[in-house]
């Protein structure tokens, strides 16, 4: 590395020292150190996310200071260092990673939790971002024979860090800080380029045009993560090739009753029981107007979560629903039917192939300026499921079927015993894992019965590259995940793409 590079970052650390040294003096003495007006050094230090244990939070930062201190005087010294197939730069980027990772964990514990800021701490945080930037720049920007790989795995094992501090607290806190964050990243374009920079990767051979859109690869967010409409400018520089956005309904509502949002680590599943939670279609289209998207944007619509006196009274109100998009001017590539979500006070209305015709014949009538996507059950059987298809062969707007949504059988084989005892004490379905083989069968079914007729979307599962390219084997011409992301981690995208994009090559 150049001394250019490596000696800002002997000189960061030595701050970074004197700051973590200074807090551990104090600490050690029983002295809270002076403090800005505005600040509340007190609350934070004296707090019980000050310590680890009965080791101060200071110490570690000494210690990883100190760590850093070293290993840039070597480096600066040309002295080389090597752990395994680990250079000098590529330590100091794993180790300025897992101290920016650490920084922002440390921010969201006083900014959410304590709601109080400690100077020093702030310092220390500022301090462990410029290290990783310089080291981030040095080693994707200017050593550009550096892989996409290394990059994809080194952000993989510094999400696998923040993920176990982020499952000790509640699923659906988690999630609505995340939405908020990815908000927040994609209203500066600044932070949209550096996520680009971090997750996105490109190839012209993933590119797929269907049904009039183009899609830069075949990867997309599910209905369910973005249902507030609030991460469209985020999601294509973290690797989407498109997204659903939803489910959305006619009238807002609030969700079920908490807790909506659960997680089976063991069996690779979360516990969905938001019940349609939105803040309505007029709102959502409220929030879109005006916007442009970077890739296509789908509108998962639904019916409203409520009693319904009648099914004209259901079927109006998914019409409504419809009828504001059409007339808005929301710039949106198209639709998705979600007749599939278990979780609402009517069940699955329309998943019988008498009233799913009722349903599409309310459709036809609306002649839609988009081509809509039925999302289906996975917990049918084969039979029922293309039982269900065959009713939408005949109408022309019916371009897709998704397969599918969450899995309801409690004696599910891919949950574990543990987490089957559980689930049965508990409102909500499961995505992930325990979706994965029935999706599978589903898809493999649809493609042979229905060959081209349908786009076929396979949600369900998909956690790596692997799973991504049996779902196309099988018949998928796009996939979707959430669970998937939220466990491997964001980058797991642009691996899943890069995989796809290589086997394309081969």
């Amino acid at each position: 590395m150049k001394t250019s590079f490596v000696l800002p970052l002997v000189v960061l650390s030595l701050l970074g020292i004197l700051d973590a040294g200074y807090l551990t003096y104090n600490k050690i003495n029983n002295i809270i150190p002076p403090c800005s007006s505005g600040f509340a050094c007190e609350t934070v230090l004296s707090s019980p996310w000050a310590n680890v244990g009965p080791i101060p939070l200071s110490v570690f930062g000494l210690v990883y200071y100190a760590f850093l201190f070293i290993l840039t005087s070597l480096t600066l010294m040309e002295i080389k260092i090597k752990v395994g197939k680990l250079k000098n730069e590529d330590i100091l980027l794993l180790t300025s990673t897992f101290g920016g990772l650490f920084s922002l964990y440390l921010i969201f514990i006083m900014g959410v939790l304590i709601k109080g800021w400690c100077l020093y701490c702030l310092v220390s945080a500022l301090i462990c971002a410029f290290i990783f930037t310089l080291n981030a720049f040095h080693y994707f920007f200017v050593r550009r024979k550096k892989s996409f790989i290394l990059k994809n795995r080194i952000i993989a094992s510094g999400y696998q860090i923040l993920k176990s501090m982020m499952f000790l607290f509640d699923a659906e806190f988690v999630h609505n800080r995340m939405t908020k964050t990815g908000k927040i990243l994609g209203n500066h374009n600044f932070l949209r380029k550096f996520t680009r920079f971090l997750f996105d990767y490109k190839d012209k051979r993933l590119v797929k045009k269907i049904d009039g859109m183009v899609f830069k690869n075949p990867i997309g967010l599910a209905a369910g993560f973005d249902y507030n409409a609030d991460l469209t400018q985020i999601l294509p520089e973290v690797g989407f090739g498109f997204q659903m956005i939803g489910s959305i309904t006619y009238l807002p509502y609030e969700g079920n009753t908490k807790p909506r949002l659960g997680r089976f680590p063991k069996s690779k599943a979360l516990l969905v029981n938001k019940g349609l939670k939105n803040i309505g279609a007029q709102a959502i289209i409220d929030k879109l107007t005006g916007l442009t998207f970077a890739y296509p944007v789908g509108v998962s619509i639904a019916a409203t979560n409520k009693v319904f006196e009648s099914t004209k009274e259901q079927l109006l109100d998914i019409a409504n629903s419809f009828r504001l998009f059409e007339q808005s001017q929301v710039k949106h590539a198209f639709y998705e039917m979600n007749i599939s979500c278990p979780n609402t006070f009517g069940g699955e209305p329309f998943t019988n192939p008498k009233r799913l015709k009722m349903l599409l014949d309310v459709l036809s009538k609306l002649k839609l300026s988009k081509p809509v996507y039925l999302k289906l059950p996975i917990d049918q059987s084969v039979k029922e499921t293309m039982a269900l298809i065959k009713v939408a062969v005949p109408y022309d707007f019916v371009k897709g079927i998704n397969i599918g949504n969450l899995a309801k059988d409690r004696n599910n084989k891919y949950v574990t015993e543990e987490d089957r005892k559980l689930w049965k004490s508990m409102k909500g379905n499961l995505s992930g894992k325990p979706t994965y083989r029935k999706s599978n069968l589903l898809l493999k079914e649809a493609k042979v019965m229905f060959n081209d007729r349908f786009t076929l979307i396979a949600t369900g599962g998909v956690f790596t590259p692997e799973d991504a390219k049996e779902k196309i084997a099988l018949g998928a011409d796009l996939i979707e995940m959430i669970t998937g992301m939220i466990y491997e981690g964001p980058q797991v995208v642009g691996m899943i793409n890069h995989e796809l994009a290589t086997s394309k090559r081969k």
